[in-house]
């Protein structure tokens, strides 16, 4: 990951001077599964506002997390609730590539997605305190958002029940001859569940648009990849569908590898794509995340 110093340096040159845009190289491509012949990202062209303008959404997705776990503490914030801080740059490199015409659907880590897809702050803590001026009319809580206008999904509570259902978003699309995509959104935690393998089956018969988009962010609740999965290689669990894993801690990365697998699927059908992040708090409110990490960890 490439540091803001660094980027400031590249984009204002060495002499302070400023450039309309500027280009960066991205860190190398973690893995790669059936795509020998596909030339993937390399480099990231960005502008002072593109910058300006992610940095800002991310820092309000931070803050609208931490917010929400001191509202939780404070027990205004009731039931289930499941932070995303440390995984910002997901959201927003993904909607950074998309359009509202491409699909969404997500698991219950849900509210920077809300907010990048359109949805305000007020809303979506309005959402979280059980308030008819919620996203949802206070009926959904943290886990269960929608934006049908934004195409947007949710927020979904059962694991991995968003991976069919993101496979009919992609089903759709194809059937009205539509030329975006689906992305269905899941956790490593998420990755064993089987309900994918069918669907993804489905998508590979009939060439859907469909991006399979694996939040890798090292721990399912409690217990690490490599404790519950045999396979922890989760871009190339698809078989036969080829597979992509990228270094999701930058921005830039997760833009330009969506923008490149956004225009694949929609000629090629589907992809795996694992995104290589981490979840700074626990899985959960109810989990402080310290008993299964090393304090060095965190």
């Amino acid at each position: 990951m490439q540091s803001t110093s660094r980027l400031a340096r590249q984009a204002f040159g060495s002499q302070g001077r400023f450039f309309s845009s500027v280009t960066v190289k991205l860190p190398a491509i973690m893995g790669a599964h059936h795509l020998e012949n596909e030339t993937l990202p390399t480099e990231a062209t960005f502008t002072k506002e593109e910058m300006m303008a992610y940095f800002t959404r991310m820092a309000e997705m931070r803050r609208m997390e931490i917010m929400s776990d001191m509202l939780y503490k404070k027990r205004e914030i009731r039931g289930f609730c499941h932070l995303y801080d440390g995984q910002e740059a997901i959201a927003e490199g993904m909607e950074a590539a998309m359009d509202r015409e491409d699909c969404l659907i997500t698991a219950y880590r849900n509210h920077c997605q809300a907010l990048a897809r359109g949805d305000t702050t007020y809303r979506i803590m309005a959402e979280m305190m059980a308030k008819h001026t919620g996203s949802s009319k206070g009926k959904g809580g943290s886990m269960h958002y929608y934006n049908a206008k934004a195409n947007y999904y949710g927020g979904n509570g059962i694991v991995g029940a968003q991976l069919p259902v993101g496979t009919g978003l992609a089903f759709a699309l194809k059937y009205k001859g539509m030329k975006n995509y689906a992305c269905a959104l899941y956790g490593d935690g998420a990755a064993n569940q089987g309900q994918i393998y069918e669907a993804a089956n489905m998508a590979g018969l009939w060439k859907l648009p469909m991006i399979y988009v694996c939040e890798n962010n090292h721990y399912g609740m409690g217990t690490s990849a490599e404790r519950h999965a045999h396979d922890t290689n989760f871009f190339m669990r698809g078989g036969k569908i080829p597979g992509l894993k990228v270094e999701a801690q930058n921005i830039l990365m997760v833009r330009e590898a969506f923008k490149w697998a956004g225009k694949y699927v929609v000629e090629n059908g589907p992809l795996f794509m694992e995104l290589n992040t981490y979840r700074y708090h626990g899985h959960s409110m109810s989990d402080p995340g310290v008993t299964y990490r090393t304090k060095e960890e965190i």
